[in-house]
């Protein structure tokens, strides 16, 4: 399992995608995930590709890549991808020829952002639907080039759900992105939904998170590894059992995310959610909340305080750090 650095964490830098590889290396990380293709080459050119590949080669850094979402009505769809189905996997395949060219097997995806299941224009399972049938149309050129999608546990799909999508479309060309601190925001139990989705883990997003009680419910913030709430050591378990060369890419972002779960119109927008699920996830804001008033960890507040360039740096060295002491090594 090698360690490396999703580049959302440095984007307030700016960095080209060699200064992004250049950065990874000076840390002594071993290698970058890029947003999407049109990120790091905008006209897609192979040649460049290559280019970029060549380059991570020679500083022996692995190379991970995303692509834009396949869900037609997310807000994070790009303006100009087409609705139909059919016409958008058309649209999506320079995208994948991208991937291909760059050597690379697998690429993230994400269905939504977390704002898309509360929304009513249309429904989530309209956009579920719809993002499921542009990956069914994505089938044949998957296949063709050799690659699979990990779907990111992107604060949009619970563990149901994404286990649903790749049981509809294939887990011969589907698979999961696991971001270990984003489980919680959709009220699943870390552990839990890390032991079912394991086995088909392609690719990560490794960060901690924290919660702590509001007037509304619950709030949400991403911590560095090992200094929040979630059994990261249990979870990298599972994961080098199932692959153990998988690596392992450190996503870090500041804000805090509101999750109000005693609003009943907001958990109604989670209709298959079991009881012991949010009891887990309320039992690790409890456990945050014991160190808050022990002084063990600062309180979310206290953390918005500085502002995110002046603490990336240190939540990636630190992350790392910890990474390095638990990673499994049999």
């Amino acid at each position: 399992m090698r360690i490396g650095l999703d580049c959302y964490t440095v984007i307030h830098r700016s960095f080209s995608p060699n200064e992004s590889l250049a950065f990874a290396e000076s840390l002594q990380l071993e290698g970058v995930q890029f947003l999407e293709p049109c990120s790091v080459v905008p006209d897609l050119a192979p040649d460049r590709l290559a280019e970029l590949r060549r380059d991570a080669d020679a500083r022996c850094l692995y190379l991970e890549i995303g692509l834009p979402s396949p869900n037609p009505f997310g807000q994070l769809s790009p303006t100009h991808a087409p609705i139909d189905p059919l016409e958008r996997a058309t649209w999506f395949r320079p995208h994948l020829e991208a991937v291909a060219a760059l050597g690379l097997s697998h690429a993230r995806i994400f269905i939504g952002n977390r704002h898309d299941r509360f929304r009513t224009d249309p429904p989530w399972p309209e956009q579920c639907e719809a993002a499921s049938r542009t990956l069914r149309a994505m089938r044949a050129d998957l296949i063709a080039l050799g690659l699979r999608l990990g779907v990111e546990t992107h604060a949009d799909l619970t563990c149901d759900e994404l286990l649903t999508l790749i049981d509809t479309v294939g887990d011969d060309v589907l698979g999961v992105t696991l971001d270990t601190g984003n489980l919680p925001m959709r009220l699943d139990d870390p552990l839990r939904a890390a032991e079912r989705l394991a086995p088909l883990v392609v690719m990560t997003h490794l960060k901690d998170a924290a919660l702590a009680f509001t007037d509304r419910g619950l709030c949400w913030q991403a911590r560095p590894v090992g200094e929040g709430c979630i059994p990261i050591a249990a979870i990298l378990n599972l994961l080098h059992q199932h692959n153990p060369a998988l690596n392992l890419s450190i996503e870090l972002h500041p804000r805090t995310y509101d999750l109000p779960i005693f609003d009943p119109t907001w958990l109604a927008c989670f209709p298959s959610l079991e009881p012991a699920s949010l009891a887990a996830v309320v039992r690790l804001a409890v456990l945050c909340e014991r160190r808050y008033t022990n002084g063990s960890m600062p309180h979310p507040d206290a953390v918005e305080a500085l502002p995110w360039p002046d603490r990336a740096d240190t939540w990636i060295k630190r992350s790392a750090s910890v990474l390095r002491s638990i990673l499994p090594t049999s």
